[in-house]
């Protein structure tokens, strides 16, 4: 591991690059497969009465440039929730309890994506903390197990699966 990685790992408990780049590609597809799957049945199944049609129609209007503009908007929140939020939040942990727990890593991860989405959770709480709140969660955990760049691939690489199975399951 480069120094700065090291010094970055001792300062955080996190990482930027993973450790086992194979592993964390697995994991990272299949939390991309996962949580797609998870948000269609949420949106097409289980809560389709309740989207607003302005929501619907985004997501069946067509891909091309909202995808990718998408695609793009999800890095941001990955700098802003992961990589600053979530790491300001560690780096705490870590002067406070000596390392990173998974109990603290789990709170540490909900409460960033909470920094994310809290509004949304608190004007609808049941659907935007599935949809919103846990599906961030996933790229948190990406973040503390293998790294930012898992979180980021997770989370910008889910656009370009996600709209086409949404634009398909809401149509």
């Amino acid at each position: 591991m480069p120094a700065t990685h090291s010094r970055f790992f001792a300062l955080s408990g996190l990482r930027i690059v993973p450790g086992n780049a194979q592993q964390a590609l697995r994991d990272t597809l299949i939390a991309i497969l996962g949580v797609t799957l998870f948000i269609v049945v949420l949106d097409a199944l289980v809560f389709r009465s309740q989207l607003s049609q302005d929501y619907i129609a985004a997501y069946t209007s067509s891909l091309g440039l909202r995808t990718w503009g998408i695609s793009a908007m999800a890095a941001i929140e990955e700098v802003k929730f992961r990589l600053l939020v979530m790491t300001g939040l560690a780096i705490l942990a870590k002067r406070i309890q000596g390392e990173l727990t998974a109990p603290a890593a789990l709170a540490i991860i909900l409460a960033a994506q909470f920094a994310n989405v809290g509004a949304l959770v608190l004007a609808d709480p049941i659907y935007a903390t599935l949809r919103y709140w846990l599906v961030g969660a996933v790229w948190g955990w990406l973040y503390w197990r293998h790294g930012w760049l898992a979180a980021l691939g997770g989370h910008v690489g889910i656009h370009p699966v996600l709209d086409p199975a949404l634009k398909y399951a809401l149509t």
